[in-house]
């Protein structure tokens, strides 16, 4: 019965961390929706590339590792510090790169709302991946 309840957390775990990657992949295609609207340059994909491909990364190395089953790792913390870097970054640089006068002009501002909102839940995930991964040892 304990094996069961093991394998059902791992496959559990190893969920929350697929749709933390898809969830990763979302700041990519945003950024390319909003460069197809017209609202964006198209050099504004590669900066949606950088974190899409660090969480994808990282939550791919972390599903890896739950899949074999090793328990808590070092992935874990980044899990959860990538969005907080994410949520925190993102404004300063767009301030930084297009000046106080358009920071939030020309859907710019709807970006910032969304990455937030996939940072957030990317968070969320982390978080509930980690209380799995507790209850299983």
């Amino acid at each position: 019965m304990k094996k069961v309840e093991s394998e059902r957390d791992t496959m559990v775990t190893r969920r929350l961390y697929l749709g933390y990657c898809a969830l990763g992949l979302l700041y990519v295609l945003v950024k390319i929706a909003f460069v197809a609207a017209g609202y964006l340059h198209t050099g504004a994909i590669a900066h949606g590339a950088v974190p899409a491909v660090c969480t994808v990364l990282v939550g791919g190395l972390a599903a890896k590792r739950a899949a074999a089953g090793t328990g808590q790792h070092p992935y874990q913390r980044l899990l959860m510090i990538l969005p907080i870097l994410i949520f925190v970054i993102t404004p300063g640089f767009v301030y930084l790169k297009q000046g106080r006068d358009q920071w939030l002009t020309q859907g710019r501002f709807p970006v910032l709302i969304i990455y937030a909102c996939l940072s957030a839940t990317q968070l969320f995930l982390a978080l509930r991946a980690k209380r799995v991964q507790a209850e299983q040892a």
